[in-house]
């Protein structure tokens, strides 16, 4: 407190002539609408080169981050061409047979609004019918899993997540391709459940969780998230299975939204079908 004292009592002429300039200024633009339209200008000027050199600054320590992120995406799309056809395989052959046909594309869109700590949790997307968004349509993002589509306007939907009770998605083991269902217990956004995965493969902390590609709405191998910590129910001869989700799905921004082609096709084919005999597949509607 002294060395305060004594530093404003050694520079304190310093100090009171800034602030009889700064009055003067002040009185100056009051009184004069030219001067004062000038000072003001000058004032915009200063004030909008911080701003900017602030923004560079912000910018430029994110940017590390925003490139990981753009080459983590560009990666997952890589990996994700093959899956998106199918391969077909005809007896008879016509002229505009092909080999392979496309089976998925995707839409992208931005999240407008959210909830993550609810017991039901739901995005809304910047995008909707217009832009051939339909309900049940699977929703990733560029980490993983996020939800499928429940309800759309024209120019909006609404994804149930993967943080709602009644979120059932067919998963597995990428390495040892067990198979189980994906849950959520309502406790942590970061943080889901597997149940129905088989104790007859050994499975291990840190193993990848993909899709298993049973689900009319998901391609195979998209990511879900790591084995956090599992046991073993003797009972049952199930895993009881916790998994740190690979999506943020409280920073969650930008979404694709995934258009099966064959999903028509294969919906009539399960119609009539009891689907309390077969496995599940979809995430629930």
């Amino acid at each position: 407190m002294n060395d305060l004292l004594r530093f404003l009592k050694r520079y304190y002429h310093v100090f009171l002539f800034l602030l009889l300039e700064g009055l003067s200024i002040y009185f100056i633009s009051c009184n004069s609408f030219r001067q004062g339209s000038y000072i003001t200008s000058i004032a915009n000027n200063i004030s909008g080169g911080i701003d900017e050199a602030y923004s560079n600054v912000t910018s430029y320590f994110y940017l590390k981050s925003t490139n990981e992120a753009l080459v983590q995406e560009n990666v997952r799309l890589r990996k994700m061409v093959e899956s998106s056809y199918v391969k077909i395989v005809n007896n008879v052959h016509k002229e505009e047979d092909t080999v392979y046909k496309q089976m998925y594309s995707f839409i992208d869109a931005r999240v407008i609004s959210k909830t993550v700590n609810k017991r039901n949790n739901f995005f809304m997307l910047n995008k909707g019918s217009i832009s051939g968004i339909e309900p049940d349509m699977g929703v990733i993002s560029p980490n993983g899993v996020v939800g499928v589509i429940v309800k759309t306007t024209p120019n909006f939907s609404l994804v149930m997540s993967v943080l709602h009770q009644d979120s059932k998605l067919n998963v597995r083991n990428e390495r040892t391709k067990t198979t189980g269902t994906l849950v959520w217990n309502g406790k942590h956004y970061a943080t889901g459940q597997i149940v129905d995965m088989p104790s007859s493969l050994a499975v291990k902390k840190g193993d990848k969780i993909v899709t298993s590609g049973f689900s009319r709405n998901f391609p195979e191998g998209i990511t879900v998230g790591t084995i956090k910590k599992f046991t073993k129910d003797k009972g049952t001869g199930f895993y009881d299975i916790d998994i740190k989700f690979s999506t943020d799905y409280n920073k969650l921004e930008y979404v694709y939204v995934i258009k099966n082609y064959f999903k028509i096709e294969q919906d009539r084919l399960m119609q009539g079908i009891d689907t309390a005999d077969t496995p599940k597949q979809d995430l629930v509607r």
